[in-house]
């Protein structure tokens, strides 16, 4: 795995807008990921990062401590809530079943 820079959020922070339950190996099956891991300020995590045209940063983590073992799905703060919860779920062609929650629109 390589290391990477964390993602420069346009508006200057991110939000999570979904999370699957899912694993990496499963999502990397349905989008070619470059996985990295890395540590934050709550655990150490596996994840990848993606320069979605329409969104910007679209970052994927999932915590080695979470105990549902989800993996979130992270775009700038700023951006449309529900476009860019139907991106994620076309790019990785995510059904109903496979989320575990979504962020509530704004």
């Amino acid at each position: 795995m390589n290391t990477v820079k964390p993602p420069r959020w346009p508006s200057g922070d991110c939000c999570a807008v979904l999370a699957s339950k899912l694993t990496m190996d499963e999502l990397h099956g349905r989008q070619p990921l470059q996985l990295f891991r890395a540590q934050d300020d709550l655990d150490w995590f596996t994840g990848a990062l993606l320069d979605a045209p329409s969104l910007g940063p679209l970052l994927l983590m999932r915590h080695d401590g979470n105990p549902d073992g989800l993996m979130a799905f992270y775009v700038d703060a700023l951006c449309d809530v529900k476009a860019a919860q139907a991106f994620v779920m076309d790019l990785f062609c995510l059904r109903d079943e496979d989320v575990a929650w979504a962020l509530a629109l704004r």
